[in-house]
């Protein structure tokens, strides 16, 4: 090769890459993902400083908001309702956080791409991150409440730790994998239909009483139990009461589901959103 008259500043000339010829696909974005991580825990962060911004308390409102959720379920369920489970609160509540989280992380998907309309057309990055971002921030809030919930809650009804509580991290992993599929599944949709954020308000109403929360699936007559168990989020809900409350091991009955639902709202997630992806510029 002839390199005679080429200068420094030429030799070192930057090369450009032309975006817009790369196919989507999940491989490059886990690639690009990993790559932008920063920018992913950046937008996190971001979430919550404007969440508790101009707050006295700060983010101590993430430790009080399940002991104030404590004391008003308890009061409800054990001297108003009268039920007379014992421990529903804690049963409740196993099944109300998790829920609490993924019907926000839904609610946030919606906007998570419209919203940011400047950002999509004047700088590259995995458009994915915006609503696995609203994913994450809303599954830190939820830990940040789990930390105070579980240790109280099983101290108040002297439940001891054991063997299968070990699964829950697993569990949790397989939910927030199927609401991260999907919450990239409505972000591109919403894209396209505006209307997706009633619908998907209207979706979640409706299938969080299909999903055993203020209800055990016991309770639910036998004709209907296989309606229930396939409820979307019953194999995940139904897991951590099983863990922290029955304190057995969740059956194959529940964990198949698990594996299953979040496979394929990943595959499908990430179908659908490479699919709209090219043609964001000109929906939004």
């Amino acid at each position: 090769m002839v390199t005679e008259g080429l200068s420094p500043a030429t030799e070192r000339a930057p090369v450009y890459l032309d975006r817009a010829t790369e196919r989507p696909s999940l491989t490059v974005t886990i690639k690009a993902l990993v790559h932008y991580r920063e920018l992913l825990r950046h937008l996190v962060i971001k979430d919550l400083k404007i969440k508790y911004r101009g707050s006295v308390l700060g983010f101590i409102w993430s430790l009080l908001n399940p002991l104030i959720m404590i004391v008003v379920y308890t009061i409800a369920f054990k001297y108003i309702v009268r039920n007379a489970q014992p421990g529903f609160v804690f049963l409740l509540l196993l099944g109300l956080l998790p829920w609490t989280a993924f019907n926000a992380s839904l609610m946030m998907a919606t906007g998570s791409v419209l919203d940011n309309v400047g950002v999509t057309k004047s700088v590259y990055f995995p458009r994915a991150i915006l609503p696995l971002s609203t994913v994450l921030f809303n599954t830190v809030q939820y830990l940040l409440t789990i930390a105070v919930f579980l240790p109280l809650m099983m101290a108040v009804y002297h439940i001891r730790p054991a063997a299968p509580m070990l699964l829950y991290p697993v569990v949790l992993l397989l939910q927030v994998a199927f609401t991260c599929g999907l919450a990239m599944i409505i972000a591109a949709l919403t894209v396209l239909l505006r209307d997706m954020r009633h619908l998907v308000e209207v979706g979640l109403a409706m299938l969080f009483w299909g999903t055993p929360i203020v209800y055990t699936i016991n309770q639910v007559p036998a004709k209907l139990h296989w309606v229930i168990a396939l409820s979307p989020m019953s194999p995940y809900i139904v897991s951590y009461q099983v863990m922290f409350y029955n304190g057995q091991w969740p059956g194959l009955d529940l964990l198949v589901p698990a594996v299953v639902y979040a496979v394929a709202a990943v595959l499908i997630g990430a179908r659908v959103f490479f699919r709209l992806e090219p043609r964001f510029g000109e929906l939004v």
